[in-house]
């Protein structure tokens, strides 16, 4: 395909053949409708411009007008998010697609079934990967279109050789025998325990994460070690304790007196934004993307759609913030007993409600009203404010 500008690489990931002339062609185009937007975003992302490809292809979302284009767009914006590292968020998306084919789009569903096989086969999750490929070609070879067969073809032949996507630092830690686990304590999408000694996370929100990290720390809040920091990837040492959430001691103490700490660090220190017109933003991506967990909403919020609470939330806005330094999902899972602050890579500035709202819902739902009050006690709140605490836990449900 290098005749549109691009090749594949040895991961066959497209690549430009000619940087500065995408880049060029870019700087000059005007998109105005669903194939230009679309077009503009996929070459924004072969420049590694990541975040202005996803608002091209949110546009691009925005106006299309049938299964087919929105599938494509949901595929272009799976690889957006591969690309940059987000594997969790590209594996949604790719599902999205595969199932929607399935069901409206039969069409659509070889290149659906092989971006999906693609990217769990750069996870190393070979078995999946061969199974959707082979899918994908037998889809494709019934078609009887000969590019798209040599395509699928040449992918199937490089899943075993496709090279490792752990930078050589990490690689040289770990050592070549190393066992990866996702069953652990609070376990989320993107975070693997090795060996039962590091915590593994990559892409998007390690970079992230890292960067906060590098700067709280030596402001009085104990934090994990870093092992190894490279390209993308973080590994962080296990510290051998558990989370508050899996106490059965007094804990809200513990959590308002490091939650404290954290807010009474100067705004004007922390370079992280985390503020309603930040996040309100992420927050509608996630939505216009389908990106938003509704199984997971609280109870008096299932049976809504997430537009609905976006809505909620636009016309909700609250007029100003109090601003603090946040840490952005303080729930008792993220801190280790002893006092120790863990995934912290949502941290920013933001109102002091966007930590205290999650502290409560879950100290009230898992340890009760006494654990709440001792911590409102430790940090210093005698009567919060229940507009605040009921607007940034409405907020949580779309992240």
């Amino acid at each position: 395909m290098t005749e549109h500008g691009y090749r594949f690489d040895e991961r066959l990931r497209m690549v430009p053949t000619d940087h500065a002339q995408l880049a060029a062609r870019v700087a000059a185009a005007r998109p105005v409708d669903f194939a230009d937007f679309r077009k503009i975003g996929i070459e924004l992302m072969l420049l590694g411009r990541y975040d202005e490809a996803l608002d091209h292809l949110d546009r691009a979302l925005e106006l299309a007008d049938s299964d087919r284009r929105r599938i494509s767009v949901w595929i272009n914006l799976g690889d957006v998010y591969r690309y940059r590292g987000d594997t969790v968020s590209a594996e949604t998306l790719y599902r999205r697609t595969v199932d929607h084919a399935r069901d409206s789009a039969p069409e659509a569903l070889s290149f659906a079934l092989q971006h999906l096989g693609k990217a769990l086969a750069e996870q190393g999750r070979l078995p999946e990967a061969r199974a959707l490929l082979t899918e994908a070609l037998r889809l494709r070879v019934a078609e009887g279109d000969a590019e798209l067969i040599e395509s699928t073809r040449t992918t199937l032949d490089a899943l075993d050789d496709l090279p490792t996507t752990l930078p050589p630092k990490v690689v040289a830690l770990l050592g070549e025998d190393h066992t990866w686990s996702d069953e652990h304590e609070g376990k989320s999408g993107g975070v693997a325990l090795v060996d039962g000694t590091y915590w593994v996370k990559r892409g998007p929100k390690a970079v992230a994460e890292h960067a906060r990290l590098n700067w709280l720390r030596g402001r009085g809040i104990r934090l994990p070690d870093i092992a190894v920091f490279e390209q993308d990837v973080l590994l962080l040492a296990d510290a051998g304790v558990p989370s508050l959430a899996a106490l059965e001691v007094s804990v809200g103490a513990v959590m308002g007196a490091l939650l404290r700490r954290l807010h009474d660090i100067p705004v004007a220190e922390c370079p992280f934004d985390g503020r309603l017109d930040v996040v309100l933003a992420q927050a509608r991506r996630h939505v216009l993307e389908g990106l938003v967990d509704v199984d997971d909403f609280d109870a008096a919020n299932q049976g809504s759609a997430p537009e609905d609470l976006l809505r909620r939330l636009l016309a909700e806005r609250p007029p100003d913030e109090d601003l603090v330094v946040t840490h952005g999902d303080f729930t008792p899972s993220n801190v280790l007993d002893g006092g120790l602050l863990i995934d912290v890579g949502a941290l920013g500035i933001a109102d002091r409600y966007r930590d205290l709202a999650l502290a409560e819902r879950d100290l009230l739902e898992d340890f009760g009203p006494e654990e709440l009050r001792a911590f409102y006690t430790a940090y210093g709140v005698t009567e919060p404010d229940r507009r605040r605490l009921d607007y940034y836990r409405l907020l949580d449900e779309l992240f």
